[in-house]
């Protein structure tokens, strides 16, 4: 935009340099008069910028959704009202679309009249192609004269909040989660506990929870009553554990090792949520964060928001992190390890779990395809007898450029 005007502004010295060159060669009084006629022009335009800017007053909303995946289309509307007395003319909104990439973040729109009264709309939209927390906006309204040769600026702190959330696939067929635990159909809760119950997870308050449930921590950061909920033992539990170590995160871009864990994450957690189990995350992004169990679309929406900002920050091995929460893995329930093979070392520490009924289900990314994509099919066949070898299971492996939903229909 300020390109444009300066083009307009080097025309218009252009105009009176040679107004200048002309009047050098012709009568006095001509020269005069086409330079006054120039200056009134400017003078009125300058004007003309001025009634508008400090007569026009502007109201602005704006309504987005607060989240999307990766590479979605985020929708805007904008609501512009004018409160003055006077109309406005000639004025262009801006947004800041901080999620958007390159020239998208910012979108200009041109309003050539805009009456006193009722909300005007104005909807567009931009891609977001990198998941992650945005702060969309401000606003910003020029204000031009009719030959839109000057501006004026004003900008309105109008903010939302926006999550861009890992793309996810379908997951059509699944690894068992528990073995002999009848299907999750059989889901049964219970607001009390007795010797049969299990604490499970949390929910907001319901008209005849006794007192003593509720969960005061819970309670006071979302400023609302929350309870705790008790679960019976043929109820599906399940474990994600993953690790996003900065040194082992190769490839680039979205094709790094660390953006396939949290694709991978995120989708079996909607799988597994979709399914009422009940889950629980432990990762390292270079802190330790510890969701608990819980079910439902909120639960999976606290889990979305942590994987849109998780980063490949971790300095501390999965086998440490194991260590430390491996007894907090409750009896009869699934955990799911999501490693690049170069972490396979920490899988005999995990298979004594078995003694506790809790199944294993690992899922390993073959870091060296990350590197060297061209030698994909040697080294899938070489970690696959490995592994099979070493562990006597059959391996759900993960490399470069692969249809992860293909994958798991072969399980």
């Amino acid at each position: 935009m300020l390109k444009e005007h300066l083009k307009k502004w080097v025309f218009l010295l252009v105009i009176m340099l040679s107004a200048l060159i002309i009047g050098l060669k012709v009568y006095a009084g001509f020269y005069h008069l086409f330079f006054w006629f120039l200056v009134s022009i400017v003078v009125m335009n300058l004007v003309w910028i001025a009634i508008q800017y400090f007569s026009t007053r502007l109201h602005l909303v704006r309504t987005i959704i607060n989240r999307v995946q990766e590479d979605e289309t985020l929708e805007v509307e904008t609501l512009i009202r004018n409160d003055g007395l006077l109309p406005a003319f000639n004025l262009v909104l801006e947004d800041n679309l901080s999620c958007a990439k390159g020239q998208e973040k910012k979108k200009s729109l041109l309003i050539e009249y805009l009456g006193a009264g009722p909300f005007l709309k104005k909807r567009y939209n931009c891609a977001c192609p990198v998941r992650g927390r945005y702060k969309i906006g401000p606003l910003a309204v020029y204000f031009f004269d009719p030959l839109g040769l000057f501006f004026l600026k004003r900008r309105y702190q109008v903010y939302s909040e926006l999550y861009v959330y890992p793309r996810t696939f379908s997951i059509k067929k699944f690894p068992d989660l528990i073995k002999g635990v009848p299907p999750w159909f059989g889901l049964e809760t219970s607001r009390v506990s007795g010797d049969e119950d299990e604490f499970f997870g949390i929910r907001e308050y319901k008209e005849g929870d006794p007192i003593k449930k509720i969960h005061w921590i819970s309670t006071a950061r979302k400023n609302q009553l929350i309870v705790k909920q008790f679960q019976r033992q043929t109820f599906f539990r399940a474990t994600i554990v993953f690790n996003l170590e900065k040194d082992k995160n190769f490839g680039e871009g979205k094709e790094r090792i660390a953006e396939y864990i949290i694709k991978i994450a995120a989708s079996v957690a909607k799988y597994l949520i979709e399914k009422d189990i009940s889950l629980e995350l432990i990762a390292n992004t270079g802190e330790m964060v510890h969701i608990p169990f819980n079910r439902g679309p909120e639960h999976l929406g606290d889990i979305f928001k942590f994987l849109a900002l998780a980063q490949a920050e971790s300095r501390v091995s999965l086998g440490e992190i194991f260590e430390e929460y491996s007894r907090g893995i409750p009896n009869d329930t699934t955990l799911i390890v999501i490693m690049p093979d170069t972490d396979w070392r920490y899988l005999p520490m995990m298979l004594p779990l078995e003694k506790r009924n809790i199944s294993l289900v690992p899922l390993i990314l073959i870091s060296s395809t990350f590197l060297y994509p061209f030698q994909k099919q040697e080294v899938l066949k070489y970690t696959k007898i490995k592994l099979s070898k070493l562990f006597n299971f059959t391996p759900i492996l993960f490399s470069r450029g692969d249809n992860l939903e293909e994958i798991f229909l072969k399980c």
